[in-house]
């Protein structure tokens, strides 16, 4: 797929915004039977295999897309180089699910580069007549290549597959609009770090603090990768995650505070731009359906927004070092969570261990390791089923098999003093859903041993459908090191959580 992407390594513009914008700007107040006909006209409609289309009311899980389609833009300096403008990769993948009430929102970010099984799809008719071949995890092929190789359909099958999630909705923005979006609502303030942000690639240069962007420097701003992030996050697209989550904290913030929902004239002149910009599945096709969603979404508030990145790693499979693999069970226990309606509360939620049944295996060759193991598990309160001997291996994982298990191989993991590596035996051509049942864990040359019983504590697991239920548990989720996920409440102070400056040229 490398043939169809850029030839640049410019960052992409940041999509995410005009999808908030969009979707909360047509909303109930635009409700004169000529402007519906208006906005109707202006909405680009596409067939999309996969999806529920279910009315817009209850649970929904929503796949919003950003192609670096570009066509038209040759200026360098703003908008970078396509070598190819008619290509349509997804370089923006935001699963969006709304609890049943659309007073919750759960936005997860798919990184660009991750690397995934992908299924078969019927190929595009600039890239073949024929059927594209399942591309087999690991490596697999990278995400954001779906949607240019098979369209929405393929890019839907891709999602639903790597998620487990079923998708009901599919909306695109593509990289001409987000400068119009921008502008209709007048602008996004904006914080910037000690150090400011400079970045030659996307022409960004600002100080540090607030900034009010339009136009090209809005563009310039949700494109900045080169001069932003620290650590193995420098310079990459992972850092620009993280900017532009705080962009769309931004925005979800200002139509809040500002009543833009309840402004008619401003919100008509939004709601013309947002509708020009849309292409959306076949269910979402009219202003009345989309005016329906926005109607629901006037009670979602800023604060009761969770962004949370997918977790990923590098280095994981030989040739592939650039790119990104994802960390399991992080993942699926992430994935988990949008199915059963699991309120984010900062960190991966965690079972309570009387309920995680896991099987011990000693690999280091020390003699009655998996015993002792066996005996300091079971004071913490884990079913520990069995104990046994296996080949030596000098890196302690806990194996599961399928999603099912997933939420039970990350809690093992979290009772351990060192947080080990897992996986997923289910290979992609199986039914990755898996049954219930024993984690294993497989005790390698580097096992610290496990975490000393603490106080008991209470696990509430909370639900869209707003009941919760509570059990006593011992169990504590990470929230910062190995085993965390990275995440920003859109209310947060548009100040904080912010990726740092970062100069590649020292």
């Amino acid at each position: 797929m490398a043939r169809w992407r850029s030839h640049t390594r410019l960052a992409r513009a940041g999509y995410v915004v005009a999808t908030v914008a969009a979707v909360i700007a047509v909303v109930a107040g635009i409700g004169a039977f000529a402007i519906y006909e208006q906005l109707d006209a202006s909405i680009t409609k596409v067939n999309v295999g996969g999806l529920t289309g279910r009315t817009v009311y209850g649970a929904q899980n929503i796949l919003v897309l950003g192609s670096q389609e570009r066509q038209g833009q040759k200026d360098r300096r703003y908008f970078g180089y396509e070598a190819n403008p008619g290509t349509a990769n997804s370089d923006n993948l935001l699963l969006i699910h709304l609890n049943s009430t659309h007073t919750r929102a759960t936005v997860l970010s798919i990184p660009r580069d991750l690397f995934v099984y992908e299924p078969s799809c019927k190929e595009r008719h600039y890239i073949g007549h024929g059927i594209w071949p399942a591309q087999t995890y690991p490596p697999g092929a990278i995400i954001d290549g779906a949607l240019n190789i098979g369209g929405p359909t393929c890019a839907v099958k891709t999602v639903e597959d790597l998620t487990g999630i079923k998708l009901d909705h599919f909306v695109e923005f593509d990289f001409n609009s987000f400068r119009e979006m921008v502008n209709s609502i007048g602008g996004v303030e904006v914080c910037v770090p000690k150090g400011g942000y400079n970045d030659r690639y996307s022409h960004l240069h600002l100080t540090a603090g607030k900034h009010l962007l339009k136009w090209n420097q809005a563009l310039a701003y949700v494109r900045t990768r080169h001069g932003v992030g620290s650590g193995t996050e420098e310079g990459t697209d992972l850092a620009r995650i993280q900017l532009q989550q705080a962009f769309i904290s931004s925005v979800s913030q200002k139509i809040q505070s500002q009543g833009i929902l309840t402004d008619l004239p401003r919100l008509y002149g939004i709601a013309k731009t947002a509708a020009k910009a849309l292409t959306v599945d076949q269910n979402l096709g009219s202003v009345s359906q989309l005016v329906g969603l926005a109607k629901s979404l006037v009670h979602l508030h800023s604060k009761d927004i969770s962004l949370i990145t997918i977790p990923t790693t590098t280095d994981t499979y030989p040739g592939y070092q650039d790119h990104l693999m994802a960390v399991q069970p992080q993942d699926d226990v992430l994935y988990n969570m949008v199915r059963t309606g699991q309120v984010w509360h900062g960190q991966l939620p965690v079972e309570p261990y009387s309920k995680v049944q896991v099987r011990v295996l000693n690999a280091t060759g020390q003699t009655g390791l998996a015993g002792r193991t066996k005996r300091r598990l079971s004071k913490l309160g884990f079913d520990v089923v069995g104990v046994g001997n296996a080949a030596y291996t000098a890196t302690t994982t806990v194996n599961y098999a399928g999603t099912e298990q997933a939420d039970s191989a990350y809690t093992v993991m979290t009772a351990l003093t060192s947080f080990p590596t897992a996986e997923n035996t289910l290979g992609e051509t199986a039914w990755q859903d898996g049954h219930p049942g024993p984690v294993t864990l497989v005790l390698g040359a580097d096992f610290a041993g496990v975490n000393k019983p603490a106080p008991v504590t209470h696990h509430t697991t909370h639900h869209s459908n707003g009941s919760s239920n509570t059990t006593p548990a011992v169990s504590k989720s990470i929230t910062s090191g190995p085993g965390s996920v990275e995440s920003r409440n859109a209310g947060a102070n548009i100040c904080s959580g912010l990726p740092p400056a970062y100069n590649p040229n020292g």
